[in-house]
């Protein structure tokens, strides 16, 4: 992913919100994302699992100004293929593993604390039960997941 679409959604207090289910292959892609990613001082992650709804609470508690939700996501992409996906997209449509929730969850977390919240999709090549991810969909994730820290190592922009 460009590192000029991720930037502007690692600016100020930012939670990175990683969903997914690590016994169906491709579907684990967000917690092994959250596995290494570097917290900062204003850079929070928190491994949703696959009930992100869990962790409303602890996301809205540390108040930040944008939550990025990293999920697979089938959008008929490649496998391996990242897209940033705006909410009015996410929701029945299957652009979400997850999708059934993920709205709602970003319609409390924008309510109850004034952040902006960001999908980033992952395209999975299965979600078969099994654990692993697919070689492509690891690259694409360590690549990720780099350009990530390297963004928000750097003391942010005003």
């Amino acid at each position: 992913m460009d590192d000029s679409i991720l930037a502007p959604m690692l600016t100020g207090r930012v939670v990175i919100a990683c969903i997914g289910n690590e016994f169906r292959r491709d579907d684990g892609v967000g917690p092994f994302i959250a596995g290494l990613l570097k917290p900062t001082g204003r850079i929070t992650v928190v491994d949703c699992g696959e009930t992100p709804e869990n962790f409303l609470g602890v996301i809205a508690s540390h108040n930040p100004d944008k939550v990025v939700i990293i999920d697979a996501a089938y959008f008929g992409g490649e496998p391996g293929e990242v897209r940033t996906v705006k909410k009015s997209e996410i929701g029945g449509g299957g652009a979400s593993t997850h999708d059934a929730i993920l709205t709602l969850f970003a319609d409390y977390i924008e309510a109850r604390t004034g952040a902006e919240a960001f999908f980033v999709a992952i395209q999975p090549r299965t979600s078969q039960v099994g654990r692993g991810l697919s070689p492509e969909i690891e690259a694409v994730a360590r690549e990720l997941a780099a350009s990530i820290n390297r963004l928000t190592a750097a003391p942010p922009s005003m």
